[in-house]
C-alpha cells in the first residue's frame, strides 16, 4: 500500500494493526513500521577499505557528464540540449529517489529480503565496474573490434514490430554506431532507431554483456539479457518486467519509475511518450551515471532515456524463494 500510494488502505492497515516502535526498541525501522532497508547494508567503506580499487565510473559536477572517472569510452556525452531540464530531477531533490548505496556495501541477503521480496528499486553506485579487460569491449573501439560485423535490430521502441508492423533497421554494429555519429541536437528527435538486442544462447559476438553483475552472480536464476546502445533521445518506453539489473558502462540515463499498482505499457518511443505526458511529471526519476548498477523489482513500470550515448545491458532474473512470481 505504501509503495502505491494507496495512502487510506496504508492508514487503515496501520491502525489495525496496533503495532508501535517502541521507546528505545533497537529495531530500525521506518515511521511507517516497516524495516528501514537501506539502514541495513553496512557503512560506506572508508578511503582505507577503499585503498586499492579502481574509482567509481561516476560522473562529478554539472548535467553535463563532462568530467567522468572513467572517461567515456570513446562515446559522445551529453551536451545539455535535447532533453528539456523539467524533465530532469529537481535541483533540490536527490538525483536518484531510490535508495543508494556504494558497491561495497552490497549484502545480498539484505537485498533479498528488503529488495526482491519487498519491491523496492536500489542504486547501486559502482556496481557495474567491470574489469580493465570486459570495459575495453563497452568502448566505441572495442565494442566495433569485437561485434562490428554483428547485425542488430535497431527499433524506434522495442515492440513497434508486434504493435504497429514497423519493421527495425538491420544493420551492421559498425554501421549503427556510425549513424550515431551522424546525429545531432538538431536531429536527434527524428532519429529514435535503438538497439535493446535480446540475447540468445549461443550468442557469440556480444556474449561478454551476457554475464550477470558480480554482486548477485551464482545468487540467482538468470532469465536472460538485452544488450543496448543508442544516443540522446533514445530508450525504452513504459514497460514492466521480471526484476532486472541495469548495468550502465558508459553514458547517462534518466529513469521514470511508477510503483506497483500503477502498472502500464506505452506502445512509442519513449521521446515522444515523455513530449506526449510533458516529461511525466508524476513519476519517480532516477538518474543513472557511468558505472552504476540499477534494481528495478518486478511490478514496477520502468522506462528510460539516454542522456548523450549510451551502452550497457539489462539483465533479468528470478529467485525461488525471495521473487513472488504470479502463481
Amino acid at each position: 500500500a505504501r509503495l502505491g500510494d494507496f495512502g487510506e488502505t496504508l492508514e487503515t492497515i496501520r491502525s489495525n494493526s496496533g503495532r508501535k516502535r517502541a521507546k528505545g526498541d533497537e529495531e530500525v525501522v521506518e515511521s511507517d513500521g516497516l524495516p528501514d532497508a537501506l539502514k541495513q547494508f553496512a557503512p560506506v567503506a572508508t578511503a582505507e577499505e577503499d585503498e586499492g580499487e579502481e574509482a567509481t565510473c561516476s560522473s562529478a559536477g554539472g548535467l553535463d557528464g563532462s568530467k567522468s572517472a572513467c572517461g567515456n569510452g570513446g562515446w559522445q556525452l551529453w551536451d545539455s540540449k535535447g532533453v528539456p531540464l523539467e524533465w530532469m530531477p529537481k535541483p533540490d531533490e536527490p538525483a536518484c529517489f531510490a535508495d543508494t548505496i556504494h558497491a561495497s556495501q552490497f549484502d545480498v541477503e539484505v537485498f533479498m529480503k528488503h529488495y526482491v521480496l519487498h519491491p523496492r528499486p536500489l542504486l547501486i553506485r559502482g556496481g557495474a565496474r567491470l574489469s580493465p579487460e570486459m570495459t575495453q569491449n563497452y568502448t566505441k573501439e572495442g565494442l566495433i573490434g569485437v561485434a562490428g560485423d554483428r547485425k542488430v535490430d535497431a527499433a524506434r521502441f522495442p515492440s513497434a514490430r508486434e504493435f504497429d508492423g514497423s519493421m527495425p533497421q538491420v544493420k551492421l554494429l559498425r554501421e549503427y554506431i556510425e549513424d550515431l555519429e551522424g546525429r545531432s541536437s538538431e536531429n536527434a528527435a527524428k532519429k529514435l532507431h535503438y538497439v535493446y538486442q535480446r540475447l540468445t544462447q549461443d550468442e557469440v559476438f556480444l556474449n561478454f554483456s551476457a554475464a550477470l553483475p558480480s554482486l548477485i552472480e551464482g545468487q540467482v536464476d538468470h532469465i536472460g539479457t538485452n544488450f543496448y546502445l543508442g544516443s540522446t533521445l533514445m530508450g525504452v518506453p513504459p514497460h514492466h518486467i521480471s526484476p532486472a539489473m541495469d548495468t550502465l558502462v558508459f553514458g547517462r540515463k534518466l529513469w521514470f519509475l511508477e510503483p506497483p499498482g500503477r502498472e502500464f505499457v506505452v506502445h512509442e518511443p519513449q521521446f515522444d511518450y515523455l513530449v506526449r505526458v510533458d516529461g511525466a511529471p508524476a513519476s519517480k526519476k532516477c538518474l543513472q551515471e557511468a558505472g552504476d548498477l540499477l534494481y528495478v523489482p518486478r511490478a514496477w513500470t520502468q522506462s528510460n532515456l539516454c542522456l548523450g550515448d549510451c551502452v550497457g545491458a539489462l539483465h533479468e532474473f528470478t529467485h525461488k524463494q525471495w521473487d513472488l512470481r504470479d502463481m
